[in-house]
């Protein structure tokens, strides 16, 4: 019992780092499964600009180009894993539409039976833990239906998800839906300005989210949360065909109140290959607690019509380890 009670613990410690201690169940709702989000500390609600936005904002799915699809591997302590598969593809005016799934295990584990008074009694059962979550989600730009200048850089998007969770003798299932907008300030076209290496400050945007609308069945309520973002990109800072975006996100759950996100990436393009360097952290102003800086970075690389991108970052968990995700993801 012992042991499962530490890999119940550390599951739940995941999910505090991104949405506190709480009366809300369904903890994998918590653990946002992108990694170029998390590259930049979460701060991804108004800057999200593909399939990732399938589970941070539906909104962003709407700028996957054709298709897209991304795979992603986190690799948590004690042998807890969680895989992610995310796919969107776009039927030009008739809007993007996505699915994704997520998968959190602990692996089998030997139960390990005490005493009354604690001590140590031999090994029962073998036993495993398991955490889901499914999503079908929809996004367009609004004025793909209403074309004005103020709609032709508005998107939308929705997504639908049930989600469960099971270890041992407990589980629990629930519904729940998210939404999500996001409209971008197109400062400065990318023109032959941007083709010549001049500076450009390129654009800006903003976005809002309402997450986990929904019930729990069993036990708790679905973590329900509202966040905002802001993000700016410029252009050809320093050296040509480069790229530099700043975001910011504040968002509101039900057990931990106010929490604050920021970021950074540079992207550098040469040839047909694209490099990128990511960092972030977030901040808890009523609970004064700050998490430990992200770190990140990726590789692509476009062949023909496609472009294949790997990604990785590194978050640091303090005295607890530290988590590490890798994902591939592929635009054609």
């Amino acid at each position: 019992m012992k042991r499962i009670v530490q890999i119940m613990i550390f599951i739940l410690f995941i999910s505090i780092i991104y949405a506190g201690v709480g009366t809300t169940a369904v903890d994998i709702l918590k653990i946002p499964g992108g990694i170029k989000s998390q590259g930049v500390g979460g701060a991804y609600i108004a800057i999200s600009d593909g399939v990732e936005g399938i589970e941070i904002n539906p909104a962003g799915l709407s700028f996957v180009e054709k298709q897209e699809i991304i795979l992603i591997h986190d690799m948590y302590l004690e042998g807890v894993m969680n895989e992610s598969v995310f796919y969107g593809y776009t039927f030009e005016k008739a809007g993007t539409v996505g699915a994704g799934f997520k998968i959190l295990t602990t692996g089998s584990i030997k139960e390990t039976i005490e005493t009354d008074t604690g001590e140590y009694a031999g090994e029962g059962d073998e036993v495993s833990g398991l955490n889901y979550s499914g999503i079908l989600a929809y996004s367009t730009k609004i004025s793909n239906f209403v074309y004005n200048d103020f709609t032709k850089n508005l998107n939308i998007g929705i997504g639908l998800k049930i989600s469960g969770e099971n270890l041992k003798d407990y589980s629990n299932l629930s519904i729940s839906a998210d939404l999500g907008g996001i409209y971008t300030f197109v400062i400065e076209e990318e023109d032959f300005l941007s083709n010549r290496g001049q500076f450009l400050w390129n654009k800006a945007g903003v976005g809002v989210v309402f997450k986990n609308l929904g019930t729990s069945f069993n036990a708790g309520i679905t973590p329900i949360t509202i966040g905002m973002g802001l993000y700016t990109q410029f252009l050809n800072v320093g050296i040509p065909r480069s790229k530099v975006s700043i975001s910011a996100d504040s968002d509101y759950n039900m057990d931990n109140g106010i929490n604050l996100r920021y970021g950074l990436e540079y992207e550098q393009s040469i040839e047909a290959f694209t490099f990128a360097i990511r960092t972030g952290g977030n901040f808890n102003p009523a609970e004064r607690l700050a998490s430990g800086f992200t770190i990140g970075g990726g590789i692509g690389i476009k062949i023909d019509r496609a472009k294949y991108l790997i990604d990785y970052v590194f978050l640091p968990y303090n005295e607890l380890g530290s988590v590490h995700k890798m994902g591939l993801n592929i635009k054609f």
